[in-house]
């Protein structure tokens, strides 16, 4: 029978945890030092490896091949048992399909008993934060007392729904996203052990459509497995991302006011099957690289771009002043709540037009006051430029038609230009 890579390489021990060092060295030394706590609280996005790491515990608590807790061994009745999720004394809860307090109270009846085969009864909850507050109040009591033989592991994706009760009585900890790093050498690694042809650009673009979900990440490939060839742009397609040379063309069609051209390219997405929170997410995203850009062109590492995209970002980015993207987030924010509307795709639409500046031949110094207005204006223009050598530029500056401003406005476009020569 043929087993999932998400299944097939789910962690077993520890050292197989992905992207939680500090987590997997913490609970080793516990385990290493039998110090055990009753309670563990796994918080942290989808897909960063909670319950794998509380089956990993549990198997490492009841573990047959020593009297001690200790690294699972995989062979003996405990482990195999718990891997296949049938283990008599590790009860596996799906909080958000087991609610009720009837079944939490029978749950907590049966912690009571000695284990059956193993050393320790332990109870990992999923989604914990699903559990009604009668189910808590259940529970509470016996997370606050719990018998000797007993561990509680809490898993969640949204602790500040987990009553403070609970979490004050649990050792927390924090699962981070998994880098993109990460996320590639361990595709790299599955790839290689399954004799998957597979460009470092479709791992890449894998890693980056999954957004730190490692779980996600392994389903993905296990789906482009049964394409003949696997590339970015399938990559896209199925994953439902947003590829980013298209995200440089809508930004390049806001700075310069081509709505139709955008309309178009949403158009597109929308009948490729891109869902409305995808692009919404997928905007929001390449706005804030396009600010980065902006302000320092050295700090791509702050954000996930290609360089290749980074480069032609540089040039767009000559386009906006740093007020416009701003205002653009803004905007986008504001409707964010709309992408879940039944009109979401209008929504989306209105959006686009919005996004793109009503007259072209804007002309900035309508609000200028100030001469220094006019050197603020510059320094979004040209982050590089340092406040004095702009003042400088502004002293020598020769009016048209005896006005400044729009010898200023002109004399910023070459200055633009130049750099991008220069670079």
């Amino acid at each position: 029978m043929y087993t999932p890579l998400h299944l097939k390489y789910r962690p077993q021990v520890l050292s197989e945890v992905i992207g939680q060092e500090q987590i997997v060295c913490t609970l080793s030394n516990a385990i290493t030092l039998q110090k055990i706590a009753p309670a563990y609280l796994f918080t942290g996005a989808k897909g960063t490896g909670k319950t794998s790491t509380a089956r990993v515990l549990a198997k490492s608590l009841n573990c047959k091949s020593t009297q001690e807790p200790t690294i699972p061994c995989g062979e003996c009745n405990s482990c195999k048992s718990i891997a296949a999720s049938c283990s008599l004394d590790v009860t596996e809860l799906d909080a958000a399909s087991h609610s009720g307090v009837d079944n939490m109270r029978e749950i907590v009846s049966n912690l009571q008993l000695k284990p059956i085969e193993s050393s320790r009864k332990i109870l990992i909850v999923d989604e914990c934060h699903a559990l009604s507050s009668q189910s808590w109040q259940a529970l509470l009591k016996t997370v606050e007392q719990p018998p000797e033989h007993v561990v509680f592991v809490f898993c969640t994706t949204e602790l500040d729904k987990v009553p403070k009760t609970i979490i004050s009585r649990c050792q927390q900890f924090d699962f981070r996203r998994v880098t993109l790093d990460e996320v590639t050498n361990h595709l790299t690694s599955v790839a290689q052990k399954e004799n998957i042809s597979i460009t470092p650009a479709a791992i890449t673009a894998i890693a980056k459509a999954a957004k730190g979900h490692l779980r996600d990440s392994l389903k993905l490939l296990d789906q482009l497995t049964l394409l003949e060839e696997i590339t970015p742009s399938w990559v896209w397609q199925l994953s439902g991302a947003i590829p980013e040379h298209e995200l440089l063309t809508v930004a390049e069609n806001i700075a310069k006011g081509e709505i139709a051209g955008n309309l178009s390219i949403l158009q597109d997405w929308i009948e490729c099957g891109k869902h409305p929170i995808n692009i919404h997410a997928s905007l929001v995203d390449f706005l804030k690289g396009l600010l980065v850009c902006k302000i320092n062109p050295n700090n791509r590492h702050l954000t996930q771009l290609e360089e290749d995209t980074w480069q032609e970002l540089k040039d767009i980015s000559q386009l906006w002043s740093i007020s416009q993207i701003h205002s653009a987030s803004k905007l986008l924010m504001t409707r964010q709540n709309l992408m879940k509307d039944e009109a979401a795709n209008l929504w989306l639409e209105a959006t686009f037009i919005e996004l793109a500046p009503t007259n072209t031949s804007y002309q900035p110094w309508k609000d200028w006051k100030t001469a220094q207005d006019a050197i603020n204006w510059a320094k979004e223009q040209l982050p590089h430029l340092s406040q004095s050598q702009l003042e400088e530029h502004w002293t020598k500056l020769t009016p048209i038609n005896g006005k400044k401003a729009p010898a200023w406005v002109e004399a910023i476009q070459k200055l633009q230009q130049s750099q991008l020569k220069q670079a």
